[in-house]
């Protein structure tokens, strides 16, 4: 097992800055900052409708939900923003029970580095998106109650 010195990085910067977010609501709630950053998620999610409200049908088992709460940092360690999410606490789902099926669409390494290198020889530009609750926009066959 390696030591490692602890250093004066930005890495460091972060772990001192972030050690201090709320693990739980009832922490987070006291604070006028994440009490702030929870109603922007809030909007977002009615803005999205990713959800409606309505009864739970009789033998339907909800998912829980979670709150996460992470100080995120500029390049120079400054803090940039303090981000709230709200998440389905899918590990207490059982396969063949809750689900049937597990689809992440993602894009390996190689296929990125040939993208890469094909723009690279037709002189193409490249952009990086970042999206935000993309996985929003894929489409349930089944309904999910939270």
């Amino acid at each position: 097992m390696a030591d490692y010195e602890r250093g004066d990085d930005l890495s460091d910067n972060a772990m001192m800055v972030t050690k201090d977010d709320p693990v739980t609501y009832e922490e987070a709630v006291k604070s006028k900052t994440w009490r702030d950053a929870m109603k922007k998620e809030m909007v977002a999610i009615e803005k999205n409708k990713t959800w409606e409200l309505t009864n739970l049908p009789t033998g339907m088992k909800p998912i829980g939900v979670k709150w996460i709460y992470k100080t995120k940092l500029k390049e120079n360690g400054e803090i940039d923003k303090f981000k709230a999410r709200l998440v389905a606490k899918g590990y207490a789902q059982q396969y063949g029970v809750d689900y049937t099926e597990v689809f992440a669409p993602v894009a390996k390494m190689d296929t990125i580095r040939i993208l890469v290198s094909i723009s690279a020889q037709h002189g193409w530009s490249i952009y990086q998106l970042d999206v935000k609750s993309a996985f929003l926009h894929g489409e349930l066959k089944e309904e999910v109650y939270v």
